[in-house]
């Protein structure tokens, strides 16, 4: 690994398998079409958000936490990790949570965050949306109060530390691919953490003949496009990596959102039954579906790199899915 990396605890199952999807590559009438499979990082933890709290919560126990605050949705995939690692760690986690809904079913990861013990309240998307700040701090302060020492992190663990886990995993497909081989490498972009570690690692160890493509799942790309270059400046800053700003370029395709976060639409849940059916892997509605369905229109479109083969980062989600049963007709039996 790169010399300039933080400690971290060891979490996730990792090295995660890179795969071939022949048959949805032959469907789309190209030579190879990979996946690296990300969703398989543990059971309970899955996904892409353990590899970023190996750095963040390693820090939150070098400064003596005992007690863990973030927030995301109420089906966040982050906070139910996070909710996990903490039984596993001892540590007290408290959650807040975004739902339009005061009591909505217990069930995918809402479920789970319950299961594991943490601490869950709800906030409707008003209070979320714009008193978050004070939210958090009065949670701190509740924390402290009771003489606990709390350490906060935000939705994704999309912090300068979080960034690691991605940095680390480009030097893991390093080893599977190889830096010379041209690929583009498509991701799921929603709080900027994965992308921007993505970059950030494909500069680190030269791999100069990859792409790294997000595809946004929520807010534009515009804004996306400012977050990751805030949060790629920041890293580079915080550990003193020698990169200046063309090292990073930062690519972002449109179109792909619905309309808005968690919203699924037909075009994406088709995206979903199609690999389920054909490569038997699973996607999301919220980040995989959305962002496997982008991919799979460049390629469509026939605007891929003739040179490069496609890599889906598969970033998890199937607590997520299971929560959303309602999104699909399934027959009650098969003839």
């Amino acid at each position: 690994m790169h010399p300039s990396e933080p400690d971290r605890l060891t979490l996730a199952q990792i090295p995660t398998p890179l795969v071939e999807l022949p048959k949805l590559a032959k469907q789309f009438g190209i030579e190879r079409l990979l996946m690296k499979r990300d969703d398989l990082t543990g059971l309970e933890t899955s996904g892409n958000k353990i590899r970023k709290l190996e750095y963040v919560l390693a820090d939150a126990m070098a400064r003596g936490a005992d007690t863990v605050v973030t927030h995301g949705g109420f089906q966040s995939n982050h906070c139910r990790a996070t909710a996990a690692i903490g039984a596993r760690l001892g540590l007290r986690v408290r959650l807040l949570l975004r739902s339009a809904d005061a009591d909505p079913p217990k069930v995918g990861n809402l479920l789970l965050d319950h299961l594991f013990g943490a601490h869950v309240t709800l906030h409707d998307p008003d209070e979320y949306s714009h008193r978050r700040e004070a939210l958090i701090e009065r949670t701190m302060q509740t924390e402290r109060a009771a003489g606990r020492t709390p350490y906060f992190f935000p939705v994704g663990a999309s912090v300068p530390l979080g960034c690691w886990g991605y940095i680390r995993a480009v030097a893991e497909l390093v080893e599977q691919v190889g830096r010379e081989t041209p690929i583009d490498l498509y991701c799921a972009t929603g709080s900027a953490g994965t992308q921007a570690g993505l970059i950030l690692g494909k500069a680190l160890f030269r791999c100069d003949r990859w792409r790294v493509i997000g595809v946004p799942i929520c807010d534009s790309v515009a804004y996306f496009d400012a977050a990751l270059r805030q949060l790629i400046a920041e890293t580079v800053a915080a550990f003193s990596l020698d990169l200046a700003e063309a090292d990073t370029p930062i690519e972002l395709i449109d179109g792909f959102i619905g309309e808005g976060y968690a919203i699924p639409y037909s075009e994406e849940l088709e995206t979903i039954r199609q690999l389920a059916r054909m490569e038997g892997i699973l996607l999301d509605p919220t980040y995989t579906g959305k962002a496997f369905t982008g991919m799979l229109a460049t390629i469509r479109s026939n605007i891929i790199r003739k040179s490069a083969t496609p890599v889906f980062l598969h970033t998890g989600g199937v607590f997520g899915l299971l929560a959303r049963a309602d999104l699909f007709s399934v027959p009650s039996s098969t003839p």
